[in-house]
């Protein structure tokens, strides 16, 4: 017993005559009757009878078709689940991410994912870039977001999916306002608000005014979301990502350039002892191109 033989049974007992089933399976009427031929031998039983010119199937035709069908089912069903996993319509997807990325450009991500993945079940995780590159080497999520990355982190594959010059922000009405471009020096006796000690970028911007820190440093937040808020209010001036600082001019902060630039980077982990599945694949092409969007609007 075959495959091609149990087809050609079902395909017999739906249209009623071997000729139909021959051109519902794109072949000989010849090849139909022997194909049944074969399968009576194999059975040991008929499945048809003819009766008044007519095909009629026997009570064991009949028995044996109910379990072909159900058999039917079950591989439909399988080629659905195929089909499923192919696209990537089901499934569950965790995510991890710093909060700069959560705040504000993460949810959109997410809106245009669940377009072409409505089914899949997404949970999103945020914390500060070393919890969440922990999350992503313990295989506690899926895919991770992060603002820097240490060089000792086991269990992680790490790429740079996103790479922009930051920007000083400055309430609206600021005297920066009038500046082009703005340098360390523009800030001289600014009260000026800071990313925690813990952050990646704060080491590298305290670098740039080493040689002329006339800032005035009493002010400091985990989050550039929250910065850019404090900011809004008036209480001081900052450089942070101009991905961040698009998602807040509602605040009331104004932009502009920093020079020298200081580059804010966006790395996507992924665990370095799982293969990548097809939703983690989608998703990170995703995030590429967004984050890619993004960047190109802030030239």
């Amino acid at each position: 017993m075959n495959f091609k033989q149990i087809e050609t049974f079902r395909a017999v007992m739906l249209s009623g005559s071997m000729t139909a089933a021959a051109e519902a399976l794109h072949t000989s009427q010849p090849n139909v009757s022997r194909l049944i031929a074969q399968l009576e031998r194999t059975n040991g039983f008929k499945l048809f009878e003819r009766v008044g010119g007519r095909l009629v199937p026997t009570d064991e035709g009949a028995l044996f078709f109910a379990d072909v069908e159900r058999a039917f089912i079950g591989l439909q069903s399988l080629e659905t689940s195929a089909q499923n996993l192919k696209r990537g319509g089901t499934g569950r997807l965790r995510i991890g991410a710093v909060p700069s990325l959560t705040h504000s450009l993460l949810p959109a991500i997410i809106q245009r994912f669940r377009q072409h993945n409505p089914h899949v079940e997404i949970s999103i995780h945020t914390s500060d870039s070393p919890n969440v590159a922990h999350w992503a080497a313990t295989r506690f999520c899926d895919v991770c977001l992060v603002s820097y990355v240490a060089e000792d982190m086991p269990g992680v594959h790490s790429e740079i999916i996103c790479d922009v010059p930051g920007v000083c922000i400055f309430p609206q009405g600021h005297r920066l306002g009038t500046l082009k471009t703005v340098a360390p020096a523009d800030l001289k006796g600014e009260e000026f608000i800071s990313l925690s000690q813990t952050d990646g970028s704060r080491t590298r911007l305290d670098r740039i005014f080493a040689d002329e820190d006339s800032r005035v440093l009493n002010l400091e937040a985990t989050h550039a979301a929250t910065v850019c808020s404090l900011v809004g209010l008036g209480l001081g001036v900052s450089v942070v990502s101009p991905l961040v600082a698009a998602e807040y001019l509602h605040t009331g902060i104004d932009i502009r350039p920093f020079k020298p630039q200081l580059r804010f980077f966006t790395y996507l982990l992924l665990p370095s002892d799982r293969p990548e599945n097809l939703l983690t694949q989608r998703f990170r092409m995703l995030v590429g191109e967004m984050l890619k969007e993004a960047a190109q609007r802030m030239v």
